[in-house]
C-alpha cells in the first residue's frame, strides 16, 4: 500500500512539473514573439530547465553582476549595509562614461537602495575599496567565464564590478548563477531586499506583476567592439522560477518589460 501511494505521489509531482514546463514554454514564447531576445526559465527548486527561447547569445553582464559583488563584500566585511555614497550621476572611469540613470531626487544611497536603483557611483566606490584579489573572488563566485582580475588596475576593477569588463554570460549561465546566489543569500538580508525593491520601485520595476513577488535586476552593457548596447533581466520568483532574458540592441528596461509579459501570463 505504501509503495502504491508513493508511486502515485511521484506521478502527480511529475505531471505537475510537465504542466509547469508546458505553461512556461507558451508564456515565454508569447513574451518574446517578434523580438530578437533569448531567454531561459529554470525551476528555482530543482534547477531543471523548464523552457528556453531564442538563439543563445553571450554578452557582458552589466549591472546583473552587482548582487554578487555586494553579497561578497557584505559577507567579508568590506562594506556595511549603512555605507553611503553621494551620487553625482555623471560617472567616468578611465575615460569611459558610465552615468547613473536612476532618478536624481535621492542623491545619497546605502547598500540596499544602491542595488535597488543600480547606482553605478556607489558600486564604483565599493570597487575602489576592494583589493583586486577580492574583486576576483567576488566575480569568480558567479561561476561565469571571466578574466583573471588579480592584477587588474583600479579602473578595471570598477568596470568589472559594474559588469562592463572581464566577464561574459549566456542566459543559462546567468540563470544558474542567480539560482546559486539565492541558495546562499541570508533570508531577508540586504541583497534580497534590494532585489525585491528593484522590482517594486527601482530600475527593474517594468517587470513588476500583480500577485507575484519578484526579486530582480536589470543590466545594460556593450560588448567589446560594439557601439550598441544589449539588455538583461535576471529575476527570481522564490520557490518557483529563475528567469533570465537577454535582448540584443536593447537595454535592461526593455528586457524587464518582456519579463513582465512572461510573469503576467504565468499568473493567470
Amino acid at each position: 500500500m505504501m509503495r502504491v501511494r508513493s508511486s502515485a505521489i511521484l506521478l502527480l509531482l511529475l505531471s505537475a512539473t510537465v504542466l509547469q514546463a508546458e505553461t512556461a514554454q507558451v508564456a515565454l514564447h508569447n513574451a518574446l514573439a517578434r523580438t530578437q531576445a533569448s531567454a531561459v526559465v529554470l525551476d528555482a527548486v530543482t534547477g531543471k530547465i523548464l523552457t528556453r527561447e531564442g538563439i543563445p547569445r553571450r554578452g557582458t553582464p552589466g549591472s546583473t553582476m552587482k548582487p554578487f559583488v555586494l553579497d561578497y563584500a557584505l559577507q567579508h566585511g568590506l562594506v556595511q549595509p549603512q555605507t553611503q555614497a553621494y551620487c553625482r550621476r555623471d560617472l567616468h572611469i578611465g575615460g569611459r562614461s558610465v552615468p547613473c540613470t536612476h532618478p536624481a531626487d535621492e542623491p545619497f544611497f546605502d547598500a540596499e537602495n544602491a542595488l535597488a536603483e543600480s547606482c553605478n557611483t556607489w558600486f564604483a566606490a565599493l570597487a575602489q575599496r576592494m583589493p583586486a584579489g577580492d574583486v576576483e573572488q567576488a566575480v569568480a563566485a558567479t561561476a561565469l567565464p571571466h578574466e583573471n582580475l588579480r592584477g587588474a588596475n583600479v579602473d578595471q576593477r570598477q568596470l568589472a564590478v559594474l559588469g562592463l569588463w572581464g566577464s561574459t554570460a549566456s542566459p543559462l549561465e546567468l540563470a544558474r548563477a542567480y539560482r546559486s546566489l539565492f541558495q546562499r543569500l541570508p533570508q531577508g538580508g540586504v541583497v534580497e531586499r534590494g532585489l525585491q525593491a528593484s522590482v517594486e520601485r527601482g530600475m527593474a520595476n517594468p517587470a513588476a506583476t500583480r500577485g507575484i513577488t519578484i526579486l530582480g535586476k536589470t543590466g545594460t552593457a556593450r560588448n567589446p567592439g560594439e557601439s550598441w548596447t544589449h539588455g538583461w533581466f535576471a529575476g527570481v520568483v522564490p520557490g518557483r522560477w529563475i528567469v533570465v532574458i537577454y535582448i540584443p540592441k536593447g537595454d535592461g528596461g526593455t528586457a524587464a518589460k518582456l519579463a513582465h509579459q512572461f510573469f503576467e501570463e504565468m499568473a493567470h
